[in-house]
């Protein structure tokens, strides 16, 4: 049965509309800087051959598909989204790149793995589209899946530590009528991941100023 192009009820923001366009948007608005921030959240990663990882909010895949070329083969590699015309993407790109990663329509707050399946998870500028209550659905949801020991990694907006940040931030949370960005610019995604029930929450980088890189643990 073909895939619907109709977006899953979820609360939260979706791109499906704009799918089509998301990839040269993307790489238009990060100055051409998209492959350099997917390599920074692969740093992060440390990843090992065999590991089985989800990213959620994985857009057209462009991350997820990084993932799988690095793991070579090994493991496994699943990709999320509520968005179904990114999945369609995600997927036609995994096909043309002869990448065997997997994708699936679902919402962060309802992931539909069973617990522990996963060694890493990843999101990736995803926590600002949708609210207080699904960012913490979503984290328990990740840390749900994730096996004991296991990595989380998250890259998003976070308080801005420049005077240009800052205006772009909050212009940006205004102009868009997107009230979700505030938890992220007044610095609560690391309170949201404890209360979720990870562990060893660090900051381990900002880049321009707005985007931040966390790493966390299940314990």
């Amino acid at each position: 049965m073909p895939m619907s192009c109709d977006p899953i009820a979820t609360r939260g923001r979706h791109l499906n509309h704009v799918a089509w366009l998301y990839d040269p948007l993307v790489e238009k608005l990060s100055f051409g800087r998209e492959e350099r921030f997917r390599e920074k959240t692969l740093a992060w990663m440390a990843l090992r051959p065999g590991q089985r990882v989800l990213d959620v909010g994985c857009g057209t895949g462009s991350l997820t598909l990084r993932i799988a070329e690095h793991l070579a083969g090994t493991g496994e590699v699943w990709g999320i989204d509520a968005a179904p015309r990114m999945i369609a993407i995600a997927r036609r790109k995994a096909a043309k790149r002869g990448v065997a990663a997997q994708f699936a329509a679902q919402v962060a707050e309802r992931l539909r793995f069973a617990d522990a399946t996963f060694d890493v998870a990843v999101n990736s500028m995803f926590t600002h589209h949708v609210d207080r209550e699904l960012k913490l659905a979503a984290f328990c949801e990740m840390r749900r899946v994730l096996r004991s020991g296991g990595l989380l990694v998250t890259a998003d907006l976070h308080r801005p530590r420049r005077r240009w940040a800052w205006l772009l931030g909050w212009t940006s949370r205004w102009l868009l009528r997107q009230p979700e960005l505030e938890d992220n610019l007044q610095g609560r995604l690391p309170a949201i991941m404890a209360k979720a029930g990870f562990t060893d929450i660090v900051e381990r980088e900002q880049v321009y100023g707005l985007v931040s890189f966390f790493t966390a643990r299940k314990r």
